[in-house]
């Protein structure tokens, strides 16, 4: 209840505080609610929006808790305050007629929840920030395409008319997706100016004397590699991968001089 010596107006005020920056006890809310139908409306409702406000910034189902030593730096600035801060961008400013205020404690009371506000802003903003999800390296890119295609097709690679030796991998390809990878390892690192690996796809619906094109490719480790494969056509039925090596960008029909690589699928 109130204080001795102190006046119905000084205590709603002491509550009114209090309330805005830390909440009441239960009792406390209903001496407020006493209080507050003897005072005037227009300055019961200045403070009351600045509560609302607030209120639905903590009440973010979004936004995540302040930590308990921000919440400190609040309290202690929130009797620091000498003028009243703009609200932030998103909120509609409150008009503050001097008229309206009866002493210098409720100015202090409106910078604090605006600081308030202006924390919790910056801190949840931060927070909700869409997370930065590095880009799956070739690998997982692989490993992922494997794990979710569900017409998944694979064949390892052999040796063609001109053998490279020890290569090791394979292709893997997906008829719906029209995606697929190449994997090697121990095949001979290239000069991309002076030559370049090309995928050939042979298709059952396409002639044998013109495979569709698969694109170009680079190898700079004898370890293991893996490349995408790019085809420049549609692939109704694949059959058949072939690797040759062609001048720099490309031949558009090999004359498959130089054929290291084929692999067969098997259905």
């Amino acid at each position: 209840m109130n204080s001795s010596g102190q006046s119905d107006a000084d205590r709603w005020e002491d509550l009114q505080i209090t309330r805005l920056l830390f909440g009441l006890s239960s009792e406390e809310e209903t001496e407020f609610d006493k209080l507050a139908q003897t005072m005037p409306v227009e300055q019961s409702e200045l403070l009351a929006s600045v509560v609302a406000s607030l209120d639905i910034a903590w009440s973010d189902p979004t936004s995540m808790p302040l930590p308990d030593h921000l919440r400190q730096v609040i309290r202690s600035r929130a009797f620091e305050e000498l003028t009243i801060q703009a609200l932030p961008p998103d909120h509609k400013p409150t008009v503050i007629k001097p008229a309206l205020v009866r002493s210098s404690k409720i100015p202090w009371a409106v910078a604090a929840a605006c600081m308030a506000i202006t924390v919790l802003t910056l801190f949840t903003s931060g927070q909700r920030e869409p997370l930065k999800v590095a880009s799956l390296d070739v690998t997982q890119q692989r490993d992922k395409f494997i794990s979710s295609a569900n017409d998944l097709v694979q064949a390892p690679w052999t040796d063609g008319p001109t053998p490279i030796p020890n290569v090791e991998g394979d292709v893997v390809w997906s008829p719906s997706q029209q995606r697929g990878f190449m994997r090697f390892r121990g095949l001979t690192v290239n000069n991309p100016t002076l030559k370049q690996y090309q995928l050939w796809i042979f298709d059952h619906n396409q002639s044998a004397e013109t495979p569709i094109d698969g694109g170009v490719f680079d190898v700079s480790s004898t370890g293991i590699v893996i490349v995408p494969i790019h085809a420049k056509l549609h692939v109704e039925n694949a059959y058949m991968f072939a690797v040759t090596i062609e001048k720099p960008g490309g031949v558009v029909v090999s004359s498959r001089a130089e054929l290291p690589l084929l692999a067969k699928l098997e259905r």
